[in-house]
């Protein structure tokens, strides 16, 4: 009688495979519980990569040893910290408040000159307005206005929270990475071991060098939108520039929403001068798409326009803004391990690995 026939034999197969598909279904069901928690833990990771890297160049360029050359790199980040903040902070606190107040105004101006849009912000208005006559009014202690206020106080603690926990977990892996990397080492079976550990090393250095070209990106676009704008005369181009410069670390879809601002801001100066500043943004992010960026391509790695807007449209979907922000990061992490684990070794391809220069 073949195992096939063999009633014991076929009974085990499916309770294997009954438990294998249980299996997978809990991670997933896990996973999803846990995203939040991960997107903390990889975006300590970011943040150790790119200080680690820091301290690689301080390394290289100087006799110091690994100690010594973390300590400089976190004194030069300080400071880099503590300077961009004397030299931004006082206009930016100054003005974000204006920027806060005038947007919605901006917004409410197209409105009422775009037809389409006027007709569509009268049926807003109105649908709000019949909200407003179907509720007794706000009393001092309603629920709606108590969950708002504590909507906000626990998002702004939540974001305080997670920043420091971010810090504090990116402080403690770039002391010893490896021994990190060595208890996820000890997870696999030994004749893998070296094989994992050089996808780690090839993923961190794809990350250093994805970091390296959007920071090249953000000040190029940072500085050069807040002079443009100043030189349009739009209000508040310090800010405007900085919010341009940092939605740049979201490829392709970032200077998209960092030019949003801009315009509503400069759509109350006039009609004119929010189409001067549109133009002046397609200009660019034309100029840093077609040379900052080739540029820069030989020492960063690249992955195709289309994969990342998708890749950043499922992190959306997933994540949120967080998502978003991440996405790219964790494809470049993705892309390393599937060149090397799956293209490499079993489908037996030559390829070249990101990071791999």
């Amino acid at each position: 009688m073949g195992t096939v026939d063999n009633p014991a034999v076929f009974a085990t197969r499916v309770l294997i495979t009954l438990g294998l598909t249980a299996l997978v279904i809990l991670l997933i069901v896990f996973l999803g519980l846990m995203l939040e928690v991960l997107m903390l833990a990889f975006t300590a990771i970011l943040v150790t990569v790119a200080v680690d890297g820091l301290t690689r160049v301080v390394q290289r360029h100087t006799p110091l040893g690994r100690g010594l050359s973390l300590t400089t790199a976190f004194v030069l980040i300080l400071l880099s910290i503590g300077g961009l903040a004397a030299l931004i902070w006082p206009q930016a606190a100054e003005q974000i408040p204006r920027l806060a107040e005038r947007l919605p105004l901006a917004l409410q101006e197209i409105l009422q000159q775009v037809p389409f849009a006027r007709e569509v912000g009268e049926e807003i208005e109105a649908q709000l307005e019949n909200d407003n006559d179907n509720d007794n009014g706000p009393g001092l202690f309603d629920d709606d206005i108590l969950s708002q206020a504590l909507g906000i106080f626990s998002t702004t603690v939540g974001a305080v929270g997670s920043f420091f926990i971010i810090l504090l977990l990116a402080v403690y892996l770039v002391l010893n990475p490896g021994v990190y990397i060595g208890h996820l080492l000890l997870l696999l079976p030994v004749d893998r071991r070296s094989r994992v550990a050089q996808m780690f090393h090839l993923q961190g250095q794809a990350l250093r060098l994805w970091l390296l070209g959007r920071l090249v990106s953000m000040v190029f676009v940072g500085v050069t939108s807040a002079i443009g704008l100043l030189l349009l005369d739009v209000p508040m181009a310090l800010t405007l520039g900085l919010i341009a410069g940092l939605a740049t670390f979201i490829p392709y879809l970032g200077p998209i929403l960092g030019a949003i601002p801009a315009v509503l801001v400069a759509f109350l100066v006039s009609p004119m001068v929010a189409l001067y500043v549109a133009i002046l943004y397609f200009v660019i992010e034309s100029v840093e798409s077609s040379l900052i960026y080739p540029l820069a391509q030989r020492h960063v790695v690249h992955i195709p326009p289309a994969y990342t807007v998708l890749i950043q449209i499922g992190g959306g979907v997933l994540g949120g803004l967080p998502g978003v922000i991440l996405a790219t990061p964790l494809a470049v992490v993705a892309a390393v391990a599937i060149q090397m684990l799956y293209v490499e070794d079993v489908l037996g391809e030559s390829v070249e690995v990101l990071g791999d220069q």
